[in-house]
């Protein structure tokens, strides 16, 4: 049985103790005042940013129930994370969709619930859409190396740079839609080096387009995770953590929305 607290900060285990001997163990408390104030942080610290939490980080209701309240979005990668956010009070058009590989189960699943966009990072992927092109709008996952990062995520998920063209022309060529680019520079980062980086890339890429009257112009840049959890009290705040982020984004063309996909902070 899962039961939820609403529990104040104290100075000793003696309180957590007695929880354990009246609820059991092993026991999980959720601090939802802490999971707020997190939100909170990174909305200042990447204003005008739009939030689409990973559920995969922790999909438990209490911590969906106050991210609803904040104003966030859900990304979400499988049918059973559907069903999650089916019981939130949330328009499905708050969602997007982020398994590297879907099958056609998967995106009839998604579609009947309401969410509409789809990650993808490859020409196979890509043609899964074609019975679906209008009905879906594609973000291009990119790669971007990290060695900065505890997981780097690069040699799994994401296209080169240099094919993004190629595999735009094809969606374009398939009726697709793609609303915009997508990368994930890997997990609790220690600096912000990769994410500017990824960002001037994908800058030059709008601007490539911009000039290219056989593609439409996307209009998303995800910008997705990784920003670092304090786990030993030395890491930098998030607020300085960004502040290079947030100088990159400034310098995208007016056109571009930003999002991203915060899951562990």
């Amino acid at each position: 049985m899962k039961n939820s607290l609403s529990i104040e900060p104290v100075e000793s285990g003696a309180y957590y103790r007695s929880l354990v001997e009246q609820y059991g163990s092993a026991l999980l408390l959720l601090d939802c005042n802490a999971v707020r104030e997190q939100y909170r942080q990174l909305r200042e610290a990447l204003p005008g940013v739009d939030f689409f939490y990973a559920i995969k980080s922790l999909p438990h209701p209490d911590v969906l129930d106050t991210l609803v309240q904040e104003g966030a979005g859900f990304d979400i990668a499988t049918s059973g994370e559907i069903e999650i956010v089916r019981q939130l009070p949330i328009s499905p058009r708050r969602t997007i969709h982020t398994h590297p590989i879907k099958r056609n189960k998967d995106i009839r699943d998604a579609l009947r619930f309401g969410c509409t966009t789809f990650v993808v990072d490859n020409i196979e992927e890509i043609k899964k859409f074609a019975d679906f092109k209008h009905r879906v709008g594609l973000l291009l996952r990119i790669c971007f190396r990290n060695p900065n990062a505890t997981v780097d995520l690069s040699k799994k998920f994401g296209c080169p740079p240099e094919e993004a063209l190629t595999l735009l022309h094809e969606c374009k060529r398939l009726g697709l839609h793609v609303k915009g680019f997508s990368f994930h520079v890997g997990s609790q980062c220690q600096t912000a080096e990769s994410h500017v980086e990824a960002i001037k890339s994908c800058k030059a890429l709008f601007e490539r387009i911009a000039e290219d009257d056989t593609i439409d112009p996307p209009s998303i840049l995800d910008i997705g995770g990784g920003f670092p959890v304090n786990y030993n009290d030395n890491q930098v705040s998030i607020l300085d953590f960004c502040q290079p982020i947030r100088a990159a984004l400034a310098e995208l063309p007016p056109y571009v929305r930003a999002i991203a996909e915060p899951g562990r902070f």
